[in-house]
């Protein structure tokens, strides 16, 4: 089975600092929405709980209020900074990607991985990049700059087209 298309991308410090930038900027705004509803559910519960005389109910959920907020603030920091600290941006992993009709293969020195299309939670384009995402929070990295079978825009014009609805250009 020929590849369609071949992309060789370097995982280092500076591509994961322009992903992260993409990624908080198209995903603050429903991960602030979902932070002041979940802090205004607790909120109202309190208050509910300290109207009726029940301080023992309204002080578990300041407690619980308390712990999601300090998650809420902490989780994500942690969070980047284990994926800074990683093999993967330290030692500026090298990735290749494979492109097939029904799938995808990614592999570096030591393994080899294949992905149906389909499992694929979103597709951006950016002007420098692909963001191939697997969840709200993972995704693989294609620099346009390392396609070494096919163009970018032929990739571009592929994946667009095998899954228009999860595919999106973003200037």
């Amino acid at each position: 089975m020929k590849a369609l298309f071949k992309n060789t991308t370097k995982y280092k410090k500076t591509v994961y600092q322009e992903f992260l930038e993409f990624h908080n900027k198209h995903y603050q705004f429903s991960a602030t929405l979902y932070t002041i509803t979940i802090i205004a559910l607790f909120l109202f519960c309190v208050i509910v709980q300290v109207k009726s005389y029940h301080f023992t109910l309204a002080i578990a959920f300041c407690i619980l209020l308390t712990s999601f907020f300090l998650w809420r603030f902490f989780h994500p920091i942690f969070e980047v900074s284990r994926e800074w600290k990683s093999p993967k941006i330290q030692n500026e992993k090298e990735f290749t990607f494979l492109f097939f009709e029904k799938h995808f293969k990614i592999r570096d020195k030591l393994q080899v991985e294949s992905i149906k299309y389909r499992k694929l939670y979103k597709i951006f384009e950016t002007p420098t990049f692909f963001y191939l995402y697997l969840d709200k929070t993972h995704a693989f990295l294609l620099d346009k700059s390392s396609f070494s079978i096919g163009s970018p825009e032929d990739f571009s014009e592929f994946i667009h087209n095998k899954y228009w609805y999860k595919f999106k250009k973003v200037k």
